[in-house]
């Protein structure tokens, strides 16, 4: 893919169609930029209008240009561009920007347009970039086709990040406002509607690219998405981390969005899942960009979540240690030796505990700081260090300075700086550690924001080593299929759970009774308590009907409870199919849990995981990954949340079955996965999980097929 992307990026030639005499127009801003630029290739500009434009040759028609350009950027109309893209075609021309705007994003009528120029596209084998998007830079080859203020910024500083933006006006004002902060890149592209190449195509374009080492995106939704962790892998393997900043996630956003690019924005839970998932880090701010930019070109990873601070405030110490937790990373207790020897070091008004306030006394013995730094870097569960230096300014800072820099030296654990003094102030010492490319900072929520992201990157590699090596469950179950067949609507809560179990996914006991002496047998058969619960596809949720009973102790009771849920079902829609009565087990003790399957249209299946009950409304929180899930991912996401002390045993109470529940969410993936053609929604709730070794139990189930015209 980087041979023929690279003909995008560094075309030996390009043809301007639509090009204007008017340079400050945007038809006429794209041929000036080029040339004030540099660009070293062939410039073609094409309009019947003109002889010449800037001095370079105007042709009246893509066949009258004397080579084959590897792009052709449109400044036309809309309805111009089919026949000017099945020009290129004939010329065999293989890339196409197209700037124009007036396709999907204005609703039906664009909507057709765009899709003739993607059959033509697919008709030529011509890839589009576009339409309806601000252009594209090789900023070290001075490739700058497009319009607007980003393209018109002199010697913009090339580096080793590459961006791909959904957004054109903004996207390129992320770039100035992060260029202006220190980020240097090397390839950016618009993407606009997408008609043809797609944000994750350009993402593995940049993977593969090796002056490439940073990847970042502006994302209103990806239409593709199913292909993100595959992508986000490949970079994992490639050590280039991916930030990304979505946009859309709020109801207005996401119809903004709609209308700004006709992209579907999508559940933000999902995009979240699969970024944590991947390590791919969402940022929110040009600042993030340039932040977490700076701590990843200063080349060193984290081995763990440890973070020693050694800070000249109080206050600044604690700050940092509460934004780092926050964040996920840990705050090590120092061995007794360490803090033994710091004893011996820091002033008894100081605190050799983590954090380690040095003080103030650094003013009067600047070596303290060396002695600190040396100690706590020897300490095993520290795996990056922070130093807040606060206000140091002058002579003193360049002392400072200097030590921090002799033991970076030595040592390969990450040490990022906190540093609050004035640039004017305090130039000599940050000339010194900027030289060095250690990262600093002007907060303690910025340093503990960037270290995250290291540490996050870091671990995702690590977890990527060893999903490699894991086992994921794949299984196919014909019968489960075939339950699917043939009917319509909602199935059954006994039809669904026929579906679990097939499976292995624990289930009560249950049977249908098709009358009230039915009913009062089986419950005998059975043992009580149990609970009675109609069984209709048209009334999926049996407590608006009043449509079961709990808790019944007797035959008599089963009986009475049959005819009363059979009248209140009729009662409540009058046409429901009813298949009779379900008699089931009541599940003792155990913690009520919710697990379920969405199977979304850009991303497929995706698993969820949360507390039930009443837990589920006090707490109002689920969690989700993108299926396929290992057995440590569904770990993971019991562990993260809030209910995990419950399940662990808090106050005392039994530890529920953990591993069991984990078991259980990788087989509700399985499933997801093998019935993806068939299954739209699935709700196990409540999952009952018992006391550890006595696994899970299905009480209630809920399967929505995918609805097929």
């Amino acid at each position: 893919m980087r041979g023929v992307f690279d003909r995008l990026f560094s075309p030996h030639a390009i043809a301007v169609i639509g090009a204007s005499q008017d340079l400050s127009s945007i038809s006429g801003q794209p041929l000036a930029s080029l040339k004030e630029h540099g660009y070293t290739g062939r410039i073609y500009p094409v309009n019947p209008r003109y002889q010449e434009i800037a001095g370079l040759k105007c042709y009246p028609s893509v066949a009258a240009l004397p080579e084959t350009p590897d792009l052709a950027m449109f400044l036309i109309k809309a309805t111009s561009v089919p026949g000017a893209l099945r020009e290129c075609g004939e010329r065999c021309i293989p890339f196409a920007l197209i700037i124009s705007s007036g396709f999907s994003e204005i609703g039906s009528e664009g909507a057709k347009l765009q899709l003739e120029i993607i059959e033509i596209a697919q008709q030529y084998a011509i890839r589009v970039v576009g339409p309806n998007c601000q252009g594209m830079m090789n900023v070290a080859k001075g490739m700058f086709a497009g319009f607007g203020a980003a393209f018109q910024i002199p010697k913009l500083r090339a580096g080793p990040v590459s961006l791909v933006t959904q957004s054109g006006g903004f996207g390129f004002a992320v770039v100035s406002m992060a260029e202006e902060s220190g980020v240097g890149f090397r390839h950016v592209v618009c993407t606009g509607n997408e008609a043809g190449i797609s944000t994750l195509e350009f993402m593995r374009f940049f993977i593969d690219d090796p002056e490439t080492r940073i990847i970042a995106a502006y994302v209103e939704g990806l239409k593709d998405a199913h292909c993100l962790l595959e992508v986000g892998d490949m970079a994992l393997m490639a050590a280039k981390p991916i930030m990304i900043w979505k946009v859309g996630n709020s109801e207005v956003g996401q119809r903004a969005a709609i209308s700004h690019t006709a992209n579907l924005g999508g559940a933000a839970a999902l995009y979240r899942a699969a970024f944590r998932q991947r390590g791919i880090l969402e940022v929110d701010d040009v600042q993030d960009l340039a932040d977490f930019n700076r701590a990843f070109l200063y080349g060193r990873e984290p081995r763990g979540l440890g973070v020693g601070i050694v800070t000249l405030s109080g206050g600044a110490g604690v700050v940092m240690a509460d934004a780092c937790t926050k964040l996920g990373l840990d705050i090590p207790s120092l061995s007794m030796d360490s803090e033994r020897r710091l004893r011996e070091i820091v002033p008894a008004f100081g605190s050799v505990f983590n954090p380690v306030d040095i003080t103030g006394s650094i003013f009067n013995d600047p070596e303290m700081l060396r002695k600190v730094l040396l100690t706590i870097i020897e300490e095993r569960n520290v795996h990056s260090l922070v130093v807040i230096t606060a206000l140091v300014q002058g002579r003193l800072a360049v002392q400072l300075a200097s030590e921090i820099i002799k033991l970076n030296r030595i040592t390969d654990k990450p040490i990022m700086l906190c540093w609050s003094a004035r640039e004017e102030l305090a130039k000599d010492a940050y000339a010194l550690v900027d030289a060095e490319r250690i990262p600093r900072y002007p907060t303690p929520v910025r340093v503990s924001r960037s270290l995250a992201a290291l540490t996050t990157f870091m671990e995702a590699r690590r977890k990527c080593s060893m999903r490699n090596g894991a086992r994921i469950t794949s299984v196919k179950r014909p019968k489960a299929h075939k339950m699917f067949m043939g009917g319509s609507g909602v199935l059954t809560e006994h039809r669904a759970k026929q579906v679990l179990a097939q499976y292995g996914i624990p289930v009560t006991r249950e049977r249908i009774a098709l009358s009230r002496e039915e009913a009062g047998s089986i419950s005998v058969e059975m043992g009580f308590p149990v609970a009675l619960k109609v069984s209709s596809p048209d009334i999926p949720h049996k407590t608006e009907a009043r449509a079961l009973r709990m808790g019944l102790n007797s035959a008599e009771e089963v009986e009475s409870a049959y005819d009363e849920i059979i009248v209140n079902a009729r009662s409540f829609k009058i046409d429901a199919r009813i298949e009779g009565v379900l008699v089931q087990e009541m599940v003792k003790g155990g913690i009520e849990t919710i697990a379920g399957i969405t199977n979304d249209s850009m991303f497929g299946p995706a698993l969820m995981f949360g507390l039930g009950g009443i837990f589920a409304e006090v707490l109002d929180e689920v969690t989700f990954r993108v299926c396929p899930v290992t057995f440590e991912e569904a770990m993971e996401m019991i562990h993260e949340t809030k209910g995990y002390a419950v399940l662990a045993g808090a106050r005392g109470t039994a530890r529920s079955d953990i591993d069991a529940l984990a078991d259980t969410l990788v087989k509700l993936s399985a499933l997801a996965m093998d019935l993806t053609d068939h299954l739209a929604e699935l709700d196990i709730n409540p999952l009952i999980v018992l006391a550890e070794g006595e696994g899970v139990k299905a009480v209630d189930a809920l399967v929505r097929p995918v609805h097929k015209q």
